[in-house]
């Protein structure tokens, strides 16, 4: 039984997406969700509107210090935002193999 769990979990890591899905498109279903506008959660997260524009638009990653400020706001876990901005980075290069 183990080993085919570990089996489907090589094939489920070996697989490539069609799209990555990158921090800025969640981030902007949870603003939606909690009608917040760009300019609001900026503030929120001391940070620029500009830079919040450019983690939007994927052209700027997060680190540690602004997912634990996702998380202060938005009550969703620095880990997730994290591993959320890991994958789209890891699922960027499987699709460029193949492009």
């Amino acid at each position: 039984m183990r080993q085919s769990i570990e089996k489907a979990m090589k094939t489920i890591n070996e697989l490539t997406p069609f799209v990555a899905t990158y921090v800025g498109e969640v981030l902007q279903d949870e603003l939606a969700t909690n009608n917040m506008s760009i300019e609001e959660f900026a503030k929120l997260i001391n940070i620029e509107k500009s830079q919040l524009d450019r983690i939007i638009t994927g052209k700027e990653i997060i680190n540690k210090k602004l997912a634990s400020q996702f998380e202060k706001v938005l009550g969703i876990d620095s880990d997730y935002w994290l591993n959320l901005q890991k994958n789209y980075i890891t699922d960027k290069v499987k699709i460029a193999r193949f492009v």
